[in-house]
């Protein structure tokens, strides 16, 4: 008996009584049952009668069992199944079943991460293999041009694919992250042109700064696509190129088949990108029938009710601003002390950069337990107060283990480094390093409030903490460092005030 119904059938019976209040016991009529026998029914009944939140509840339950008006009048004298299940709810306590677990929405496999962690930070060893062309005048500035412009792409990028995933359409997510690429590609060669004609560099350079910049767009295709193998394979003709080259001791004779192995790298990252999205574009969308590309009228043919048949919106293209703008100021923090000269910036660079790369396979392993965490104390506290303390505390936590892991990552680099004479780490360089590991921190904290849907904050934190590095270079590491704490500190202060309020949490 549908709901309506109910309702109708009790405002008729409340009539019928003179006026009755609901909710009142009515009084037992002549030859009524003893309240024995009506706690007895209220025992069979007692998972519905505690539960309970009207009286509406405890009688659908009994009408489903087969009691009828009659029945309850024959049985307990009481004049309807209505009266019946208003006097049970009056008679038993209320204390609601505790409903089941959901099921955790952030579960993931461990070896995703560490997976991501290791595509993230092997493409750079890389870099000392190419350390002679490196060395050139001007080589530095084209390489924080191609960060700060495909940093900038892929994040945007990025958030385009996962919100057409989010919107449960891979094939159009696919559509997007292809012309993507080849956009952003567009850009980041253009962007190289310029720099080309303003910078002194040769040829090399400049085809060694692109192919950084098409494997990042690459990798981003891939694993917004969640084809991490293919990324591996892709990156593992340079890593393997670069490390041999390495541990031969730089020899001449394998100067030229080192940089065809970094050379395929790129290559292949984007010829395996573009296959494995043109590959997604044919996946049907969940809900859409064998013959949706037929329909007629103006939502069939803008695709998917976009308007014009475009694959992005204005807004959608405008929300990929914090995105772009993020990657733009992170890849400015990174590149800040190498664009700068500042001391001991090389060997830092040496022993943080991997590091660095790698903890991005933490981080969102971290990330994942933070939000599995919040979502047990969400469903476990009461009080809103405790809720707060709590999260902050598992904030807290989640900060320190990521610092801990990078830390942990950066010793052991250290020694690497050490021991084939890569680099010279001397206490000399530990400010920088300490510098380096606080941007590590604050960039993770500001990947934690993107997730939680703060976007423009930790882009305006970051752009403010680089303008006062551009501000105070002239203090050198000092400053950089001291400017590195701050937006770490102010970071996790305001994470720690938006993540203590539990309705970040509820979705």
């Amino acid at each position: 008996m549908s709901a309506t119904i109910l309702s109708a059938r009790m405002r008729a019976h409340g009539n019928s009584r003179g006026g009755h209040a609901w909710g009142a016991p009515a009084r037992p009529a002549a030859g009524e049952a003893g309240p024995r026998d009506v706690e007895e029914l209220c025992r069979q009944f007692a998972p519905v009668c505690e539960s309970a939140v009207d009286p509406l509840e405890i009688c659908c339950a009994l009408e489903f069992e087969g009691w009828s008006d009659k029945a309850v009048r024959d049985s307990y004298g009481i004049p309807d199944v209505f009266t019946l299940a208003e006097q049970m709810y009056l008679r038993m306590p209320r204390r609601p079943a505790e409903p089941d677990e959901p099921p955790d929405p952030w579960q993931v496999a461990t070896v995703r991460p560490a997976l991501h962690g290791l595509l993230y930070g092997l493409p750079t060893v890389c870099f000392p293999a190419a350390a002679g062309l490196l060395a050139e005048p001007g080589v530095v500035g084209l390489l924080v041009v191609v960060s700060l412009v495909s940093w900038a792409i892929s994040q945007s990028l990025a958030y385009l694919g996962y919100l057409r995933l989010g919107q449960a359409d891979p094939a159009v997510a696919a559509r997007v992250l292809r012309a993507g690429l080849g956009a952003g590609l567009a850009g980041v060669l253009l962007a190289l042109a310029v720099a080309g004609q303003v910078l002194p560099v040769r040829l090399p350079a400049v085809l060694f700064a692109a192919g950084l910049g098409a494997y990042m767009l690459g990798a981003t295709v891939l694993i917004v696509l969640g084809a991490e193998r293919l990324l591996l394979a892709a990156a593992a003709p340079g890593v393997l190129g670069a490390a041999t080259f390495l541990l031969l001791g730089r020899p001449a004779e394998l100067t030229e088949p080192a940089w065809a192995a970094l050379a395929a790298t790129p290559l292949l990252a984007l010829a395996l990108a573009a296959a494995r999205a043109t590959r997604a574009t044919g996946s049907r969308s969940p809900g859409r029938g064998r013959h949706a590309g037929t329909r007629s009228g103006p939502e069939g043919r803008a695709g998917s009710g976009r308007g014009g048949g475009r694959l992005v919106t204005g807004t959608e293209l405008r929300g990929a601003l914090p995105s772009a703008g993020f990657g733009l100021v992170a890849a400015g923090l990174f590149a800040f002390p190498v664009a700068a000269g500042l001391p001991g910036y090389a060997r830092a660079g040496v022993l943080v950069s991997l590091p660095l790369a790698m903890s991005m396979g933490a981080a969102e392993w971290i990330l994942i337990w933070f939000r599995r965490r919040t979502q047990r104390l969400l469903r476990g506290t009461g009080d809103l107060l405790v809720f707060a303390a709590r999260a902050r505390l598992t904030l807290l936590a989640a900060l320190l283990v990521y610092l801990a892991v990078t830390a942990a990552l950066t010793a052991v680099a250290a020694a690497a480094a050490a021991g084939t004479r890569l680099a010279d780490p001397g206490l000399e360089v530990l400010p920088q390093v300490a510098a380096y590991l606080a941007v590590g921190g604050a960039m993770f904290t500001a990947l934690l409030l993107q997730a939680f849907g703060s976007r423009v904050v930790p882009v305006a934190c970051c752009a403010v903490a680089l303008a006062a590095e551009t501000v105070c270079r002239g203090g050198g590491v000092t400053a950089q460092l001291v400017t590195c704490t701050g937006l770490l500190a102010g970071l996790a202060g305001y994470a720690a005030l938006v993540l203590g309020s539990a309705t970040r949490h509820a979705c």
